[in-house]
Parts: C-alpha cells; structure tokens; sequence
C-alpha cells in the first residue's frame, strides 16, 4: 500500500533510480521501522544546546584568563 505518491512531469536521467528508491522505502518502511526512529527535531535541539554551551565555555574560559592577566599586569605598571 503506497501512502504518498509524487508524479513528475518532466523525467531525467536519474528518474529511474529515484522511483526505484522510493518504491523500496515504501515496500519496507514497516520491516525497517522507521516509525520508531527517534526524534530528529529532538536531536538537533541537543546538538544546538551542546554547541551553545561550548561557546559559553570558552566565554568564561577566556574571562576566567583574562581576570588572572588583569591583576598581574597592573602590578607590573606600579
């Protein structure tokens, strides 16, 4: 049972392969489970949280530096 089906008008060279595709992706999605494949939404959240963090990290890495650096420069001027 095919639930979506796309037509094109035009085809191309790589029409053939396409149609073949998908025919196997719809004829298997049950026995590969796709439905049960997490989240991506959920995924890509985390990967930007981590991302965020990471700068974060180096923000207040490089404050915790430079709040060291400060001190010792100014008894170095008097």
């Amino acid at each position: 049972m095919v639930k979506n089906k796309v037509v094109i008008k035009e085809r191309d060279a790589w029409a053939d392969l396409a149609n073949f595709i998908g025919e196997m992706v719809a004829k298997y999605a049950d026995a590969m489970g796709l439905d049960q494949l997490p989240d991506p939404d959920n995924y890509l959240r985390m990967k930007r949280m981590k991302q965020l963090y990471m700068e974060l990290y180096k923000t207040e890495k490089i404050e915790k530096f430079r709040s060291i650096i400060i001190p010792i420069e100014r008894n170095a001027v008097a």
